[in-house]
């Protein structure tokens, strides 16, 4: 009897510490670790349930999206001990402004999402009491405040889902970033002189889009209300398999066509769409805004046609170089330009560092209409780089792998054996440091003169 007493106490032990350890465990798997509050899955599911309720009962249902302004000053400037303190302080009072009243959580970085059972109204009011609670925080002795920017959507009859609901508040926030921070943003509210209902998203489908293709990106693509595409075949059928819909601006290219005309016809298609009051997503291959000229021509354009316009990073052919040949650019720099650029201009390369030549096929191609790499354009571009390297100065071929069962090309050949090599479009040219980082003379004689 005494055995089977010690075995019960001992198996109801286990079991309370087992209980205990779910409970932990289930608790970590619906929360963010530092500020608390839901993460971002927790938040759509528990979000979902809220959003369908309402709708179901008539009642007001509003998204708010908030974030810190200009958060990576306060880790530059204070340290990311202080942009922690600050994530936790705003999560307790975002926790202790909503109470019960809705479901919070941090969306990822500084970014917050509360989901209300409220009308704008009274989220912005809401929003109000928040950023008066809001104190200065002192870690480490260093003392500092910040402000938050929020946008508002409030569920209306064009509302169908909760994702379409966050992302237009999502994009009210942008509004708020655009006009100044510090502020609440509605996005019911029409800002002077915009195209009704218009606005522009630009996204990059990185390299590979099935690894690199950000959440956010994901997002943006499926609630637009029109989705265009410049990317590789793989990517523009990944994209169909989200938007059925979404349209292939690769259709402006053709064969000894000037590429110059070939922008000015995309712009125009991207343009064309938000002069209808569309909401636009336009998506690049890679990053967006690396040596990619129509991305950032257009949302200029946008912008001064008075429609909203952002641009989301993507990752770029770049930073899938520094991963596969295990480079850091903070060892010795980099300098990183177009190879005809490079030819046509009074450009020196620094020897001491990283040179990187982008879309070096087209070497000395003036015409912009060339596809393929020709040999004399090649061999000019030596011919230049024979003034500061040797010609047996080892250089690299690199193509970033674009789909996950390929292998990058990473090629090492002389410099000399440039014009002969392999090339596609996309192929970089990598030119390793010359010898090794000299002193600054002029440094060296200051430092003689004090002595």
């Amino acid at each position: 009897m005494f055995a089977l007493l010690v075995t019960a106490i001992l198996l109801l032990v286990l079991l309370r510490r087992s209980f205990r350890e779910r409970r932990r465990y289930r608790w970590q798997s619906e929360h963010d670790s530092l500020t608390g509050l839901y993460n971002y899955q927790q938040v759509r599911k528990l979000g979902e349930a809220a959003f369908a309720q309402a709708r179901e009962e008539g009642r007001p249902f509003t998204a708010v999206v908030a974030d810190i302004d200009l958060f990576k000053q306060v880790n530059d400037r204070h340290g990311h001990a202080a942009g922690d303190e600050a994530l936790r302080s705003l999560g307790a009072w975002i926790r202790e402004t909503v109470g019960g009243r809705g479901v919070t959580g941090r969306s990822g970085g500084d970014e917050f999402t509360i989901l209300l059972d409220a009308d704008a109204e009274e989220a912005a009011a809401l929003l109000q009491r928040l950023r008066d609670r809001i104190e200065p925080i002192t870690v480490f002795g260093q003392t500092f405040r910040f402000n938050i920017s929020s946008g508002i959507c409030q569920v209306d009859g064009q509302v169908d889902t909760l994702e379409q609901l966050v992302h237009l508040a999502d994009q009210a926030l942008y509004r708020a970033k655009h006009e100044g921070r510090d502020r609440v943003v509605c996005a019911s509210d029409t800002a002077s002189g915009e195209t009704q209902g218009a606005g522009l998203v630009v996204v990059g489908s990185g390299i590979q889009f099935g690894r690199h293709a950000s959440e956010r990106c994901l997002s943006e693509i499926r609630e637009a209300q029109v989705v265009l595409c410049l990317t590789d075949p793989f990517a523009l059928a990944m994209v169909r398999g989200l938007r059925p819909d979404a349209i292939n601006l690769g259709v402006h290219y053709a064969p000894g066509k000037d590429r110059r005309e070939t922008y000015r016809e995309i712009d125009e298609a991207i343009m064309q769409q938000l002069r209808a009051g569309k909401q636009v997503c336009a998506v690049f291959y890679g990053h967006p805004g690396v040596f990619a000229d129509v991305p950032h021509r257009v949302v200029r354009k946008a912008r001064e046609a008075g429609i909203p316009a952002r641009m989301e990073p993507g990752i770029s052919a770049e930073a899938c170089l520094y991963a596969d040949l295990d480079i850091d650019p903070g060892h010795r720099g980099v300098q990183s330009m177009e190879a005809t650029h490079f030819m046509v201009y009074d450009r020196v390369p620094d020897t001491a560092g990283l040179v990187l030549l982008w879309q070096v096929a087209l070497s000395g191609d003036l015409s912009c209409s060339r596809l393929h790499a020709e040999r004399e354009g090649l061999q000019a571009l030596v011919d230049k780089l024979l003034r500061w390297y040797p010609p047996d100065h080892g250089v690299v071929l690199y193509e970033a792998a674009q789909l996950p069962i390929a292998s990058p090309r990473i090629e090492h050949l002389r410099l000399s054996d440039l014009p002969d090599a392999r090339y596609e479009e996309y192929t970089t040219l990598v030119i390793p440091p010359l010898g090794e980082l000299r002193d600054d003379p002029v440094r060296e004689a200051e430092a003689s003169g004090r002595a």
